[in-house]
């Protein structure tokens, strides 16, 4: 089965990748090229990849770089030591890599826990989803899937001595490290062990390494929330924020709110088949708590705009979407059919530079 996630990741890197270069060299002449972009890398290196790359070749400074976490553009700096690759080809590297961890890490999980089956679908809905382009772009989502899926495969078998340093590299990885604190909580409170409870603080312990940086660098350990003002972010309810993206899309007639509502309510919707179905049992509140964690962010900091990506990082809904599939092969069928095709159309307005991935 390894063989076909293996496949899997290729034929998806190969379709996104080589999007990415036509988009690039035919379609992307309007672009404003940074001095590190070249061809054939501008339509996969867009946006915030800009952030992640500047902090490996600079470093942190006052101002938006420090909202990133600095694991991903520690990797793409070692990558890059010998100058072959270059920032922006060390950065892709690294998050391709990466992605294909965590597909496997995916397809182990879910294997463990639910069986061949629904682990193969869970990992074939996640890159064929309207958003899995995100993990072929230089962005840090792969990264930190990759270390959230192998934690869990490391909590559940009782390997607290591998699940310890994944938890902390996964807070060094992305604010979304903190969502890993419950679920691994509600583990460590059954086996009252301490490898388990350490296990759990492991994430805090990697967010606040990062914070403590911060205070050392600029004088403020919660730069990285401060710094989402920015970006429009400010203290929300999730309700409201919910409701704002929807009164947005109303008032002003732009489809991106729309979107970015009906986005996260259909990945939380996803949970239903967690809370129902007997199946998901054994690990339901992990599973739940995590999904929250994840999306609980967005909506704390009333910014949805990028809630599909985030979205991958919710692997269990993935799973929960698998066991639908099985159970209907009408949705199975519609999914692989039509999921694809908005992809590549979302793919191409990000990389054009219309839609924020």
């Amino acid at each position: 089965m390894w063989r076909r996630v293996l496949v899997l990741w290729c034929a998806s890197r190969v379709v996104i990748i080589g999007l990415g270069v036509f988009l690039t060299s035919q379609l992307g002449w309007h672009r404003t090229l940074a001095s590190w972009q070249h061809q054939p890398w501008v339509a996969l290196t867009g946006w915030d990849s800009a952030y992640y790359i500047k902090i490996a070749h600079h470093g942190y400074s006052a101002g938006r770089t420090v909202a990133f976490f600095p694991l991903y553009p520690m990797l793409i700096h070692v990558v890059d030591a010998g100058g072959v690759l270059g920032n922006a080809g060390a950065a892709l590297l690294v998050s391709n890599l990466a992605c294909l961890a965590a597909l496997w890490g995916m397809f182990v999980l879910g294997r463990d826990r639910l069986g061949q089956e629904r682990a193969w679908r869970g990992v074939l809905y996640l890159v064929l989803s309207p958003y899995g382009f995100a993990l072929a772009l230089a962005y840090s989502e792969g990264v930190f899937l990759a270390l959230a899926v192998w934690l869990f495969v490391c909590s559940d078998r009782r390997k607290d001595w591998l699940a310890i340093p994944l938890g902390i590299c996964a807070g060094l990885a992305r604010v979304n490290g903190l969502a890993l604190i419950v679920p691994l909580a509600l583990v460590a409170w059954r086996r009252r062990t301490w490898g388990s409870a350490l296990a759990a603080v492991a994430p805090a312990v990697g967010v606040a390494l990062y914070a403590g940086w911060l205070q050392h660098v600029v004088g403020d350990p919660l730069a990285f929330v401060h710094a989402q003002s920015r970006w429009g972010g400010h203290p929300s309810f999730p309700p409201f924020a919910l409701g704002d993206e929807i009164y947005q899309f109303v008032m002003t007639g732009r489809l991106t709110h729309l979107i970015s509502a009906v986005t996260v309510i259909t990945y939380l919707a996803l949970l239903i088949p967690i809370f129902r179905r007997r199946i998901f049992a054994a690990h339901r509140w992990e599973d739940v708590t995590y999904v929250a964690g994840i999306f609980a962010l967005p909506l704390l900091a009333g910014v949805l705009q990028s809630s599909g990506r985030f979205g991958l990082l919710a692997f269990p809904v993935f799973f929960a979407l698998a066991d639908i599939g099985i159970r209907k092969p009408t949705i199975h069928r519609a999914f692989i059919v039509f999921a694809p095709v908005v992809q590549v159309i979302a793919f191409a307005y990000v990389a054009l530079g219309y839609l924020v991935p």
